[in-house]
């Protein structure tokens, strides 16, 4: 019998959402390993979190290249060495520097993982910082952020970031493409051995996971040497400045970049799941407030969002958005109005709700898609340091949706006499 395709299936509720635990072990050297097998793709990610990110940097330019330099040789390969190998068997290598941790990431196939965890392991224990690879990486990334420099979008963002964090906080300084060259191979050496130790060292690995798989990386993790002591690195208070508007003024641009900011309570607040919920809400989405308003409604800009950015005890929402000169004032203006409307609770209405709920659910569901999602929450979670059972508060919040509830934490929070507005353009 032939399926009536003129009648749409029933849609059924999203299932209670369940997301499984990693294995966790502390090793004698103390690495923590937290591991998760499963799906049937014969794959495997190794992600290597060394303590010691952004907050910790002595420089901005240190921080800018620390991570990618990593994996630029070791005593034992050069960087061509390095590359050849990983590429001749399929496998990806990354490195980056977080908030409060640099990352190495490996994706490999199983078939020849455990020949590649070796070369992970020199790694950590031994990068060369040569000088000569730094003079070059010192030229690259001086010449990249001189073009990102001339942005609107980077001038505003940077704006932003000394309003909200304040003088001296180290997520607030820039890096200054003419202070790149006066780093050293020396002071990265240094620098790099102060953090090492297998205490600072938390390793997320994923996929279909065999046990000799498991067992290469606990050898390897056993054999890093202790060059530095254990640290706790944690985001300091923030210390925002008085005033709540800057200009840069850029008269040659084509279009004006507009970063707005307010201040929330951070990831131990009992509120603040429920808040990432309003600012989707808000501008999560490309069905959100300020998109079918700023953008479908009146036109003003292509694009605008507003994301959450938060740490254990503070957090901030931005609003981002580019526009041509003239509409930078109502584009504000507006943002601000749907700030104010989100007050009321009859301002919203069920599609909104269930619309809301929806993305959020479906948002959820992707987090425990597969092994290397799962993995990534839980790493995303501990390095972020969100409280236990994150995910299940984030599912209750959800189910919990209401108008009303939305409403007023918008009252609470949405102070927008406290907002921050940076804006760079004409």
């Amino acid at each position: 019998m032939k399926p009536d395709r003129t009648v749409p299936p029933e849609i059924q509720p999203m299932p209670l959402l369940t997301m499984p635990e990693p294995e966790v072990t502390v090793l004698p050297s103390g690495a923590t390993l937290y591991s998760y097998s499963g799906g049937d793709a014969p794959a495997t990610r190794i992600s290597i979190s060394l303590a010691g990110g952004l907050v910790t940097q002595p420089s901005p330019e240190t921080g800018a290249l620390l991570a990618p330099l990593w994996i630029e040789g070791t005593r034992d390969m050069n960087a061509e060495a390095i590359a050849d190998f990983i590429d001749y068997r399929g496998a990806w290598i990354n490195a980056d520097m977080g908030i409060r941790t640099m990352n190495l990431t490996i994706n490999a196939l199983n078939n020849n993982v455990d020949e590649i965890i070796p070369v992970a392991g020199d790694i950590i224990s031994a990068p060369a910082f040569d000088e000569s690879r730094l003079r070059r990486m010192a030229q690259r990334t001086a010449a990249a952020l001189g073009v990102e420099h001339s942005t609107t979008a980077w001038n505003a963002g940077a704006a932003l970031r000394s309003m909200v964090y304040g003088a001296g906080h180290p997520l607030q300084r820039e890096t200054d493409p003419a202070h790149l060259d006066s780093v050293t191979s020396g002071q990265l050496v240094d620098y790099y051995r102060s953090l090492l130790t297998p205490a600072n060292l938390s390793v997320f690995l994923s996929g279909k996971l065999s046990d000799a798989t498991v067992a290469a990386v606990t050898e390897m993790l056993e054999r890093i040497p202790s060059t530095g002591r254990e640290k706790t690195v944690t985001v300091p208070e923030f210390n925002p400045v008085a005033g709540h508007r800057i200009h840069i003024p850029m008269p040659q641009s084509q279009q004006s970049a507009v970063r707005m900011g307010l201040l929330l309570p951070g990831r131990e607040n009992p509120d603040f799941v429920m808040l990432r919920l309003l600012v989707l809400a808000l501008g999560g989405y490309f069905g959100s407030r300020l998109m079918l308003n700023v953008r479908e409604d009146k036109g003003y800009t292509y694009g605008i969002n507003a994301v959450t950015i938060g740490y254990p005890h503070q957090a901030y929402m931005s609003v981002s958005a580019e526009a041509d000169a003239a509409y930078v004032e109502p584009l504000i203006t507006e943002t601000i109005a749907e700030m104010e409307r989100m007050k009321d609770e009859s301002s919203y209405t069920a599609d909104e709700i269930d619309r809301l709920r929806r993305i959020s659910l479906s948002n959820l569901a992707a987090m425990i898609d597969t092994p290397f999602t799962i993995m990534d929450h839980h790493r995303s979670s501990i390095l972020a340091g969100a409280p236990a059972g994150y995910f299940a508060q984030q599912q209750e919040a959800v189910l919990n949706l209401s108008a009303e509830r939305l409403a007023a934490l918008a009252r609470k929070y949405f102070d927008t006499s406290r907002l921050y507005i940076a804006t760079a353009g004409a």
